[in-house]
């Protein structure tokens, strides 16, 4: 059985519905700063993973998959991007990337955009 107080008219407070607002956007747009870091990631464990292949692969191979795996990610890195340098004293490999990803932010009348630079990196010695 429901009972009903006194001067309760049943109405959500204000404040409630004010932070339910508040959690539901930063949800909302929270999502997408998650995904870039996200992307961010999964490239960097792409880089580690080719540079403990290396001592087995070729620089072209290297940078094939590292091309092939920014573009299923949707990410702006190309041929011309990757940096791949091997040394011989001690054996190892160093490859290195730069690239700017975004995040917009669009309400009623406002956009922002948010950049982040980022540089995806791995040295390994073989």
């Amino acid at each position: 059985m429901v009972t009903v107080r006194a001067g309760e008219s049943g109405k959500g407070k204000l404040g409630c519905i004010f932070t339910l607002v508040i959690i539901v956007a930063v949800f909302y747009y929270g999502i997408d700063f998650l995904r870039v870091r996200f992307r961010y990631y999964q490239i960097q464990d792409e880089v580690k993973t080719q540079a403990s292949f290396a001592p087995a692969l070729d620089d072209i191979t290297i940078r094939r998959r590292l091309v092939a795996k920014a573009d299923s990610l949707g990410l702006p890195l190309g041929d011309q991007d990757w940096t791949i340098r091997r040394t011989g004293g001690p054996r190892s490999i160093s490859i290195s990337a730069a690239y700017t990803d975004s995040v917009v932010i669009s309400f009623p009348g406002i956009r922002k955009v948010f950049y982040f630079n980022f540089t995806p990196s791995a040295y390994e010695l073989y």
